[in-house]
């Protein structure tokens, strides 16, 4: 069997100077055959080994030699390209046509090496002459083997791990669901963000506040803080829905009331398609990367309308009601170009550490949102281990203490803490301890779209906790 090398290669470099055929190579180089010509790299990411080149040590060691120096074990043979040792030490001869190999040539396969258990080469062959051993040379064709082990050796990426789910509370959880305990905090009030008569006007009122700039969008679904109130995605969406409905039949009606046309002629109909394509054309530059660039959800930008601004001030009040009881952790907006040119924006890098939260003050408790990072940092080892750019999710581990509440997260891939130790500013471990203004019974949390929520609820309100969560 020809040997391998696999995706365990941390590119330590150990086993290319060993090699007797100069059949090891580095990822992304080319390899020479034989006959002096060039072909592309087989692998890019890291070493790998020439399979018409290898001959597994036969003539030369009674072991292989890049195996011995190997220290993580990657070079195994392949069990894809069965070879004998007469076919090995042939092609010894064919790539070494200057060296006499004699009968007693070494040969892991003579010592009990691991193997197919194939007998020494034959006496025809190894008592050929010298001069014969150029012509041997024809025989050792690239072809036959390069189809047998192309695609053996690339690199298998493997999905980076996800943390596993949790069975068991956190310490200060309360046995109550998250909208129950966001209820809680939010009673009902004659006035005010968390007046529920507010809190109703603004759900209901979704399909035209989706038109909001972003930024205000965001601010609003923060300061309602409840789903089921107002979202940055769902209001857009019921926006864009009013504008496909809506234009074609402005456009309609425009030709029918102002123009005179009859609602059945075929002149009402480009009125109709232009409205129509104007929505769709509207839909697409406002939702452009995730219909153009296919992006995830967490990474599509929910943009507003024309006369999205002209609304702004509908929601003024509610948005300075909630910022005067909200507190924020360091927030960045800058960030740094590294030496490869890579840009890490420091708002990411800030999510790294757990620097990136607001906390919000409810009558009867408070919210906490805690943003996590969404991109793996740039560095020459992730994209070596191919690692992609998507952040997998944090081991988060919370818990209660007086007037505090403590987050710690973990990243639990362990080729993505190999990366945190070689990345600038990235830690494989954050805590954060958020004061809190008064002392809490409990909390209940939920976690989504890289951002972690938490409820915590007053001393003064435990009295309106469910029996059950008195009991815990």
């Amino acid at each position: 069997m020809a040997t391998m090398i696999t995706d365990e290669c941390i590119n330590c470099g150990a086993c290319e100077p060993e090699c007797p055929n100069t059949a090891i190579y580095q990822g992304g180089v080319e390899w020479d055959a034989p006959d002096g010509t060039k072909h592309p790299a087989l692998v890019n990411e890291f070493f790998y080994i020439v399979p018409e080149k290898c001959t597994e040590c036969v003539g030369f060691y009674d072991h292989e030699a890049c195996a011995a120096v190997c220290p993580v074990d990657c070079c195994i043979p392949n069990p894809d390209i069965p070879e004998t040792d007469g076919v090995l030490i042939e092609r010894a001869r064919a790539l070494h046509p200057e060296k006499s190999f004699t009968d007693d040539y070494p040969s892991r396969f003579k010592t009990g090496g691991e193997g197919n258990g194939a007998a020494p080469a034959e006496p025809a062959a190894a008592a050929a002459p010298k001069a014969a051993a150029p012509a041997a040379a024809a025989p050792v064709a690239l072809a036959p083997v390069a189809v047998a082990r192309f695609g053996k050796v690339e690199k298998k990426i493997e999905p980076l791990a996800q943390p596993t789910a949790r069975t068991t509370p956190f310490k200060g959880e309360l046995p109550i669901g998250f909208d129950d305990a966001l209820e809680l905090v939010n009673p009902s009030a004659p006035a005010g963000v968390g007046s529920r008569l507010v809190r109703t006007a603004v759900m209901l009122a979704q399909p035209l506040l989706g038109a909001l700039p972003l930024a205000t969008k965001k601010r609003l679904e923060a300061a309602m803080g409840d789903d089921r109130a107002f979202t940055v995605a769902g209001s857009t969406g019921l926006n864009i829905l009013v504008h496909l409905i809506a234009l074609p039949l402005l456009f309609t009606a425009f030709a029918v009331f102002v123009r005179g046309d009859s609602l059945y002629s075929v002149a009402v109909r480009p009125w109709f398609l232009t409205g129509a394509g104007l929505a769709l054309a509207e839909a697409i530059i406002r939702l452009r990367e995730a219909v153009l660039g296919a992006r995830p959800t967490s990474e599509t930008v929910y943009r507003g309308s024309v006369y999205g601004p002209m609304l702004v001030p509908l929601v003024a009040p509610l948005l300075r009601s909630a910022a005067s009881r909200r507190k924020v952790g360091d927030v960045a907006f800058e960030g740094y170009y590294q030496s490869g040119g890579a840009y890490d924006e420091k708002r990411e890098r800030e999510r790294r550490y757990g620097e990136i939260y607001t906390v919000e003050e409810r009558p009867n408790g408070y919210v906490l949102r805690l943003e996590l990072p969404r991109k793996i940092p740039p560095s020459g080892l992730k994209n070596e281990l191919g690692l992609g750019d998507e952040m997998p999710d944090y081991q988060l581990d919370l818990s209660l203490a007086g007037g505090w509440l403590e987050v710690h997260g973990k990243v639990v891939d362990q080729r993505l803490r190999t990366v945190a130790a070689t990345a600038p500013a990235f830690p494989p471990d954050f805590t954060t301890r958020v004061p809190l203004g008064e002392r809490c019974a409990g909390f209940a949390h939920r976690y989504r779209d890289k951002v972690l929520e938490v409820v915590l609820i007053k001393l003064k309100a435990a009295d309106q906790l469910p029996l059950a969560a008195h009991a815990a």
